[in-house]
């Protein structure tokens, strides 16, 4: 499956290192700056390159960088910071005028208010030639950086990708040593069990189901959602011969994404903790919802319950104390190029995980309406105690 770097680039930030950079751009390009003024108005009089720098370093280019901020903001901190460099240009070219107009008329009234006096007459080109100059160097060195840091996350997705596929492969091998010994062993156990115990029975064939299916999952990088579905239905009914009435189950999935294929055993994880974290503590019980939709971003999967719910939401699913289930699959899928688990509560009580996929073999999906926007899931706050199978 191939993926964007982009979607998941973390938020633009300043660190100590990009700083550092930044002000040495700033004191260069000031130094030029000033050196430049000081020729076209002194005709190289030695004296009054300090006077320039000193205003150029104390007002001038502090006055540059407050005007950048912004700037900077609507590049890295807002949906355009994953537009297309021709969108990207555009904006420029309408946004360099504005800054360079802003940080004219905002010096010389600084100027003004000061007592001083800037360039006059037609030497006052150099203050709209360089700072457009200066614009152009800044934000294309920025972006340069950002791209940078783009393909930096790619090489190491894929690597990660490429360390998954190998133990992937191993487990494989592993799994394939003797798997039909597991099997025999189980219809050897069905066939044993009296025909009284049917519901024993089919238990013992359920759990054939599942490990049939782990085993398939270790060998395939992707499987059809139906697979899954089935799998999570087989996984639940093991589920409900212990928790009985206390779970109820219902699935909201359209047919038509039954054949979407994608990476096996990412929707397992979660119903796990839903009924093990969600459910099990809880006296009453609960209701396990599995949605799963089609939007413009992709596929979007969520798993909800109405079980005791958690105190506090984690806020780095990578760290060591966030569960192991929620830890691995959303390291998966940020090596997917999706932006990971979402976790927020439920209402009145419970919680709520879900993800998008994101989804190159949109052919698969184009007799599928695509929602706009994922609409919240109805549960009810006492669910029925019937599971829908």
């Amino acid at each position: 499956m191939t993926y964007s770097p982009i979607a998941t680039l973390p938020p633009a930030r300043f660190s100590r290192g990009s700083v550092v950079a930044i002000l040495a751009f700033y004191l260069v390009f000031a130094v030029f700056y000033a050196a430049t003024i000081a020729y076209a108005s002194q005709e190289f009089d030695p004296g009054a390159f300090p006077s320039y720098l000193r205003r150029v370093l104390l007002l001038d280019y502090p006055l540059k960088a407050l005007w950048t901020l912004p700037v900077w903001w609507l590049f890295f901190r807002t949906p355009l910071d994953k537009a297309a460099w021709s969108t990207k240009l555009l904006v420029h070219l309408v946004a360099g005028p504005l800054w360079v107009t802003g940080w004219f008329v905002s010096y010389y009234a600084l100027l003004g208010w000061l007592g001083e006096s800037g360039i006059s007459g037609n030497g006052r080109v150099w203050d709209m030639y360089i700072p457009a100059l200066f614009y152009c160097v800044q934000f294309g060195l920025l972006h340069v950086a950002r791209y940078t840091q783009q393909l930096r996350l790619q090489s190491q997705r894929e690597q990660q990708l490429q360390v998954q596929a190998h133990q992937s492969e191993v487990s494989a091998l592993k799994a394939q040593i003797n798997p039909h010994f597991l099997f025999n062993t189980l219809n050897s156990i069905s066939a044993s069990v009296p025909p009284e115990l049917e519901t024993t029975r089919e238990l013992i064939a359920r759990l054939a189901h599942t490990f049939r299916f782990a085993l398939e999952a270790s060998r395939q990088e992707q499987l059809p959602l139906g697979d899954e579905i089935s799998f999570l239905r087989s996984y639940l009914e093991l589920e409900k011969s212990r928790f009985g009435e206390r779970l109820s189950v219902a699935f909201q999935v359209d047919e038509a994404l039954h054949t979407q294929l994608l990476p096996p055993m990412l929707i397992q994880p979660l119903v796990e903790n839903a009924v093990r974290h969600g459910l099990a503590p809880s006296v009453a019980g609960g209701m396990v919802l599995i949605h799963v939709s089609r939007v413009s971003a992709g596929l979007r999967v969520e798993v909800a319950d109405t079980g005791v719910g958690i105190k506090e939401v984690p806020s780095d699913l990578l760290m060591p104390s966030a569960r192991v289930g929620l830890r691995n699959t959303h390291a998966r899928l940020l090596a997917l190029g999706s932006a990971g688990l979402k976790i927020t509560q439920n209402a009145p009580h419970g919680m709520r995980v879900s993800f998008v996929l994101p989804l190159p073999a949109a052919a698969q999906l184009a007799t599928i309406p695509a929602q706009k926007e994922a609409e919240p899931i109805k549960i009810p706050a006492k669910p029925t105690l019937q599971s829908t199978f």
